[in-house]
């Protein structure tokens, strides 16, 4: 399961969020199910059509395993995003937590709270999907004019 995010607007104002999750069947054997997230991620770049992507930097954890399917996942999402051909920005967890909530060790229930509340969403977002609107977040708040 992946969550995304898309913000449309500036530094000043965000207009507009959307967001969801990609998420293949259980029932799926690990190939089948990369694969699916990578036609899902292709599908919703070809709907969505952003004008960048950002992506969090891998980081190692102390759980070996989880750790290897995080890479196997973002290495299948790179590949969609690789076929897209448009900018890709990749930000550390760290550094967007502690843009978004203050400091870089936040959980990620802190993130869903900031993030629903920073923009007035009527609902909290998943985790995973709140973790994508705060990498967008960073990325308007550091980047555009």
């Amino acid at each position: 399961m992946t969550g995304w995010g898309l913000l449309e607007g500036d530094t000043r104002r965000v207009v507009s969020v959307e967001f969801g999750r990609l998420i293949p069947r259980r029932t799926l054997a690990r190939p089948a199910a990369l694969a699916t997230l990578t036609e899902q991620l292709e599908e919703l770049l070809a709907r969505l059509a952003p004008d960048v992507v950002v992506i969090e930097t891998p980081f190692t954890g102390r759980f070996p395993k989880a750790a290897l399917a995080l890479a196997e996942t973002r290495g299948a999402l790179l590949v969609a995003l690789g076929r897209w051909g448009g900018e890709v920005v990749a930000i550390e967890p760290a550094r967007m937590k502690a843009m978004v909530v203050g400091h870089g060790r936040a959980e990620k229930r802190q993130v869903s709270y900031v993030v629903r509340h920073a923009l007035s969403l009527s609902e909290e977002p998943p985790a995973d999907a709140a973790d994508a609107i705060a990498l967008a977040l960073c990325h308007l708040r550091s980047v555009l004019p």
